[in-house]
C-alpha cells in the first residue's frame, strides 16, 4: 500500500444511527412546534435551524473512516479516533448488506456505508 490517506464516510449500524438521528431531528420538530405555536418569526427560531443544520453536518462530516500507512481509524463525533486498528491485527473485515463488519481481538464492529466505499475500503484493508 502506498503512503496515501484515504478516508471514508460512515453511519453507525442501524439501531445507533436510529437513535442519534433521532435526537438531531428532534430539535428540529422543537423548532417546528415552537413557530406553530406562535405564528410569528422571532430570532430565537432561526437559532434553533441554525443549530439543527450544524448538528446534521457535524454528524455527517465527522464519521469517517481513515486508512493511513498501517492504520485503519474510525473516528466518531464525540470521541476523535474511537478504533484504531493496525492492519496487521485485523482479524476480519467482510461486507454485509449495507455495510461492513470489521473483527479485532474478538470484538465485532458493524458499519453502514455505500456500497462503492466499502468495497474501496476493504480493498485497501487487505492488500499488503
Amino acid at each position: 500500500m502506498n503512503n496515501d490517506k484515504h478516508t471514508f464516510k460512515y453511519q453507525p449500524m442501524l439501531a445507533s444511527s436510529v437513535i442519534v438521528w433521532s435526537w438531531t431531528a428532534l430539535v428540529l420538530m422543537a423548532g417546528i412546534i415552537l413557530w406553530l405555536e406562535i405564528l410569528k418569526f422571532k430570532w430565537w427560531l432561526l437559532v434553533i435551524a441554525a443549530l439543527f443544520i450544524v448538528l446534521v453536518a457535524i454528524q455527517i462530516s465527522l464519521r469517517r473512516v481513515t486508512i493511513n500507512h498501517n492504520l485503519i481509524i474510525f473516528s466518531t463525533v464525540l470521541n476523535h479516533s474511537w478504533l484504531v486498528i493496525p492492519r496487521d491485527q485485523l482479524e476480519l473485515i467482510v461486507p454485509i448488506r449495507g455495510g461492513l463488519k470489521v473483527q479485532i481481538d474478538g470484538n465485532q464492529y458493524r458499519f453502514l456505508m455505500l456500497k462503492k466505499a466499502r468495497n474501496q475500503l476493504i480493498d485497501l484493508a487487505t492488500s499488503r
